[in-house]
């Protein structure tokens, strides 16, 4: 999309007119992080270098001490190749730091490992080494802008030795201490008014920083990076939820580095990865089967590149779709283009339509799911030690329609009291609706925890018309061991539906219910709102995070839709047996099996092959737990 024309659609989602209308706001994440284990001895040589690219929510920690940022590919709006690291104002689970306030309060942090800057290879590091620290930065992206008083800042540690005198002990010791110099600092802006003052097509700015200090090149330098944020003053709970957000990527610091002739020997894929859906991100089989070709996408879908090398490059983009239940698989290569350098071009996209391609429509299957890797090579011959790059994107085809891709960048709800929002859903054949899942935002201190009604419409004429069905005095419900995680709303009757059908709630306060909304997936014709005036057509651009679960045999979910996982299983669903694949079985020790509420309902030693056929349906999370106490986590759905 041409960065003017996003500027302006921006601009008019944020216009708001009178008392009674729609509220946005940010989404604050509910979830722990990973791996939070003393690491303070944990040294790095250069080059040190992390662009989030491997990165599942949470950080490398063999680059990265601690933190409370959240690594994706949707908070940030067109990263330097992908993921980046968001900042913001809550904490890892979920929650607005208690310290938050009208002021400007230090919110996320950032810190290294510590970097080796004395010497590399046995070689002294000096200033004349010419070693640079480098970095990209965005505020905002898809999520909420940070303002004037909010800031982004950057500084570099040092260590230096300190004579102390212990007088119990009645003698002295050394003890090394760090000591903190900001290096750089960025006040709060628009993201509309930060792209204007972007480069043409870029959508993050680079900072690089010569390190000259002679302070510096000791054996524990270290990188912090943290921001200030603040708290609004007014009284609506999504006011004082999560916001003042900023992406951070591609950062790096070596030695031979030059500020006129500074490169990095990649070919990247970037952006949030393409559905290959029309209307939805996930859909029952069943009404896939019934009428394939009216959901695969025939107009095709944009893919993004980055060249980050100094030279222009000649690549080739492919993909291969892999149905995780069976042998069937589907190959696609594009015909070779042109990349130029990133800082000339920004982002390339480029439209991409595979012509014959559709999903399998004859199994008997109930659910099924498919893995779809994208990839960029480099293939003319200059292209030296330039990598190239690969995604992956799970589509599951479950018992649910949704519209999002499981990441809410912020939170949605209504003013006044007494309104309704809702989504339009369609379906191929008459069917039975069992609940809906619903993800809700946190705001301070849990404002926003007041009941509403779940409400099932008939359609008229394009919008909400006969209310058929209201599950009433329900409250939002969170996870704060699972991050992004939907909660499921189970109805009274079975509710049959037939062509077009919406669901929603009938939000009964004042203050805004903050139901997820993911800002990166424009859905807003099938969004409606009703405050009193008839329904209408919402002005943001994105899609609720309402996802009607259809049959009668409860509910699951399927594996995130863009998550790298660390390890295979298949099949995925499955009903008896599991096996794991992808991981060096010398280091695993034991297999945990939690449900949905963070209980373990199976633990045994590690084994590449599992029985499960004592699990119900359902979704549940698997851990590899390795002999060094670290693990791996993804999710397994049962399907019986």
């Amino acid at each position: 999309m041409n960065k003017k024309i996003l500027i302006i659609l921006l601009a008019l989602a944020g216009v708001l007119n009178g008392n009674a209308q729609e509220y946005l706001t940010s989404f604050v994440e509910s979830g722990t992080v990973e791996n939070q284990r003393n690491r303070s001895e944990v040294y790095a040589t250069l080059p040190f270098f992390d662009d989030f690219s491997t990165s599942y929510k949470y950080t490398d920690d063999t680059k990265w001490l601690y933190n409370n940022v959240y690594i994706s590919a949707n908070f940030p709006m067109m990263p330097v190749n992908y993921n980046a690291a968001t900042f913001d104002v809550a904490d890892h689970y979920g929650k607005i730091y208690s310290r938050g306030s009208s002021n400007p309060f230090i919110a996320d942090t950032l810190k290294s490992v510590k970097i080796r800057l004395d010497s590399l290879d046995n070689q002294l590091l000096t200033p004349a080494d010419s070693l640079y620290f480098s970095f990209y930065y965005q505020p905002g992206g898809f999520g909420d802008s940070p303002e004037r008083d909010d800031s982004l800042v950057l500084q570099f540690g040092y260590g230096y030795d300190v004579e102390v005198y212990d007088s119990v002990n009645q003698h002295s010791y050394i003890e090394r201490r760090t000591n903190w110099r900001q290096m750089w600092a960025t006040q709060g802006v628009e993201l509309d008014t930060f792209l204007m003052t972007c480069d043409e097509n870029q959508y993050f700015k680079k900072v690089m920083i010569p390190i000259v200090d002679s302070c510096f090149f000791v054996e524990d330098f270290q990188v912090l990076f943290f921001n200030y944020g603040t708290l609004p003053t007014q009284m609506y709970p999504n006011d004082r939820s999560n916001m003042d957000m900023w992406n951070i990527d591609f950062v790096y610091l070596d030695k031979d580095r030059s500020i006129d002739n500074d490169s990095y020997p990649l070919v990247s894929l970037t952006g949030t990865v393409p559905s290959f859906l029309k209307r939805y991100q996930s859909m029952p089989y069943k009404h896939y089967k019934e009428n394939p070709l009216a959901y695969i996408d025939i107009d095709g879908y944009d893919i993004h590149m980055t060249n980050l090398d100094i030279n222009t490059h000649q690549v080739k983009y492919s993909c291969e779709v892999v149905d995780n239940n069976s042998p069937w698989s589907y190959s696609y290569e594009h015909n070779p283009l042109i990349i130029n350098q990133y800082p000339n071009v920004g982002p390339v996209n480029e439209h991409v339509i595979m012509g014959d391609f559709i999903y399998p429509y004859t199994d008997d299957f109930d659910t099924t799911s498919y893995t779809i890797r994208h990839y960029i090579e480099v293939i003319d011959e200059h292209s030296g030690e330039v990598r190239g790059d690969s995604i992956i994107r799970h589509q599951g085809f479950y018992n649910f329609f949704a519209y999002d891709d499981g990441t809410p960048e912020r939170g949605y709800g209504l003013v006044p009291a007494d309104t309704y929002f809702a989504a339009q859903f369609s379906v191929s054949c008459l069917d039975t609706l069992s609940g809906v899942q619903m993800l809700f935002n946190r705001t301070h201190n849990d404002a926003n925890l007041n009941f509403f009604d779940i409400v099932v419409w008939r359609d008229n004429n394009g919008k909400p018309g006969e209310i058929i069905y209201q599950l009433e005095n329900q409250r939002p419900i969170w996870h704060d061991s699972i991050a992004y995680c939907f909660s499921f709303y189970k109805f009274k009757e079975v509710v049959k539906v037939n062509s077009i059908f919406y669901v929603g709630v009938h939000q009964r306060y004042s203050k805004t219910i903050n139901i997820g909304f993911d800002s990166s997936v424009d859905n807003n014709q099938y969004n409606f709102y009703d405050v009193g005036e008839g329904w209408k057509n919402s002005a943001y651009p994105g899609s609720l995070m309402i996802r009607p679960v259809m049959g009668k045999h409860g509910y699951f979910v399927g594996v995130d839709e863009n998550q790298e996982v660390a390890f295979d299983i298949y099949p995925n669903p499955a009903q008896n047996t599991i096996h794991v694949e992808g991981l060096d079985t010398d280091l695993c020790n034991e297999i945990v099996i939690y449900d949905m509420t963070g209980r373990a309902v199976k633990r045994c030693l590690y084994r590449n092959e599992l029985n499960v056929s004592e699990l119900q349906n359902g979704v549940y999370m698997i851990r590899i737990i390795n002999k060094d106490d670290s693990y791996s986590t993804s999710k397994l759905l049962i399907s019986k």
